[in-house]
């Protein structure tokens, strides 16, 4: 097999940049998981879930795989070079045989397993018989110099492109428009990416608002729920004078919220403003919450059960589905 790349170096370590259907490279690659009994693999053992939903993302018609696979090729693999407008490159002779391991992508690559076409053509860079102290060298540092993008990051982007569901749209418009919001507790708050300052993710936040607005939650059917969030955040913050951070967040939405609007409810209160909602945490006046004592989930949860016993109305979420 003679494949066109281009070749350059990083550092002095020559290496070549080409393409190649999919179906191709698994002919060629070989998989060696790491084992106790194998100390010359560096390979962790395939995920068989992760590949099935690699590749259930390949059947969609806009799915791309632009991250290369990164191979060490046999020193049966051999490059001739070529220059073409001054551009160094040339044709790698590559036997049919098994001559690439992978180095990086290999998930990726095995996913296509999973399909009757295996056609797609992979962007690859292919390192040339290095020895194994170098390819693991340069497994090391490409497995812990890379870093996923925090999910909070994921989510605002993929908010704003309309790749969220209508309950999981819902939940982040309405985060977003808290932490927009000039008027809310968690106005410039809410962090979207890890450099940014604040009290609690997107990703976190979104989690504790899904279920009051999830099908048969109990603001499911409310235009703009974020005004009810943040009225009823700003009187809770202000009548249990908490410090603003993770834990508190979580308490005050719990299945306390769902209490509160349930108890004004059935007192005919006015739940269209913050006051409403200080109105309804009167009647459970000699409430307090020690903020030293809501550090721990298990301490968050015993506060909730407190709370809910001032309170006559029950609730039909259970306290795991709330509590993070």
């Amino acid at each position: 097999m003679r494949v066109f790349a281009i070749s350059l170096k990083q550092k002095g370590l020559p290496l070549y940049l080409f393409k190649m259907k999919a179906s191709d490279l698994l002919k060629l690659t070989v998989i060696e998981p790491r084992t106790s009994e194998n100390k010359t693999a560096l390979q962790r053992i395939l995920d068989k879930k992760r590949l099935k939903e690699i590749a259930v993302y390949l059947l969609n018609e806009d799915a791309a795989i632009p991250n290369n696979i990164i191979v060490n090729f046999s020193h049966k693999v051999k490059f001739t070079p070529e220059k073409v407008n001054g551009v160094d490159c040339g044709f790698l002779e590559i036997p049919q045989e098994k001559c690439a391991y992978i180095l990086d992508g290999q998930h990726r690559l095995m996913a296509f397993n999973y399909l009757d076409n295996a056609d797609i053509e992979v962007p690859a860079v292919g390192f040339l018989n290095l020895d194994l102290k170098t390819a693991a060298h340069l497994f090391t540092v490409i497995n812990t110099t890379q870093k996923p993008l925090s999910k909070s990051l994921l989510l605002d982007i993929r908010h704003y492109i309309g790749d969220t569901k209508h309950s999981e749209k819902v939940a982040t418009d309405t985060a977003l428009k808290l932490s927009e919001s000039k008027t809310s507790p968690l106005y410039k708050k809410v962090k979207v990416s890890k450099a940014e300052k604040g009290v609690i993710s997107l990703e976190q936040l979104v989690k504790l608002i899904l279920p009051f607005v999830d099908i048969g939650g109990i603001l499911e059917r409310v235009k703009h729920p974020e005004r009810v969030f943040e009225n009823y955040l700003n009187a809770f913050f202000e009548t249990f004078e908490l410090p603003l951070n993770s834990a508190s967040i979580q308490i005050a939405l719990s299945p306390i919220l769902e209490r509160v609007i349930r108890r004004g409810k059935n007192e005919g209160l006015n739940l269209n403003s913050k006051e409403g909602f200080k109105e309804v945490f009167g009647y459970a006046r000699d409430f307090k919450i020690n903020p030293k004592s809501i550090k721990t989930r298990k301490e968050r949860e015993g506060v909730v059960r407190q709370f809910l016993s001032y309170l006559p109305e029950t609730t039909s979420q259970k306290l795991d589905e709330w509590l993070l």
